[in-house]
Formats: C-alpha cells, structure tokens, sequence
C-alpha cells in the first residue's frame, strides 16, 4: 500500500472546534496508529487582523494497510464517546465522504473507499476519457 492521505473537517455543527481537536487527540493518542499513521491539526488561513487562526483539519497519513481498520475503529469509537457528534467530512484526493455513523464497518468501508479512489488515481494519466 503506498501513502494515503486522509482530511477529516467538519463543516457543520463543530463548536469553536472543539469536535476537530478533541478527534485530533483521540486519533493521536490512538497506540494502534502509533507505527503505521500520522496524524496533524491544521490550521486554517488568518484573517487578517485575526489574533490566532481557527483549526481546519485533522490531516491523516496512513502508511500501512492495516492502518485503515484501526483508523476507523478509532474514528467509530470517538463518535460513540459523543453525546452528539456532526457529520465528518473525509476527503482524499479530490474525493470526499461524509461519515455520520459510529458503526466501526461503516466507517471502514467509507475509508476503504477514499483509499480505493487513491489507489485507484495513482496511476491515472488524468485523462477522463481513459478507462
């Protein structure tokens, strides 16, 4: 498996983002991606005259194909430790899904399909006429 990269955003319903960070130390401090997973918080652009930006994203790159089940038992396990959690958008090259469940399949199967258009792109000359 080469490099996958995963954005996790959330566009609706993220209080200050507070849902961003605390998924953030949830997935960081996650000992199952430990070895195969990097995990960062990004900030979005400054305003300008804005005294500190707002965090856009947690940035997530899996190294290891077994990475993608712990990704998604982490990310399931966070929703359901959330009286109420918003939708996560979860795009990878140009390829976005939206997750809304805490049913650890699910979830894997949505990330599944992120890596798969990954894979999938990698080769791609990016001619849409090709196939």
């Amino acid at each position: 498996m080469e490099q996958v990269r995963i954005r996790f955003r959330f566009d609706e319903g993220d209080d200050e983002g507070e849902a961003l960070r605390s998924l953030y130390r949830r997935l960081y401090r996650d000992e199952s991606l430990e070895r195969t997973t990097k995990v960062e918080l990004l900030e979005a652009p400054q305003e300008e005259g804005a005294m500190g930006g707002a965090w856009e994203t947690v940035n997530i790159v899996l190294t290891h194909a077994t990475a993608l089940s712990s990704l998604a038992v982490s990310v399931a396990a966070w929703r359901q430790s959330r009286r109420s959690s918003p939708p996560l958008s979860a795009e990878s090259n140009g390829t976005t899904v939206t997750v809304r469940t805490d049913d650890p399949e699910a979830v894997r199967r949505l990330l599944e399909a992120l890596s798969s258009v990954n894979s999938s792109n990698s080769g791609d000359s990016g001619d849409p006429s090709e196939g």
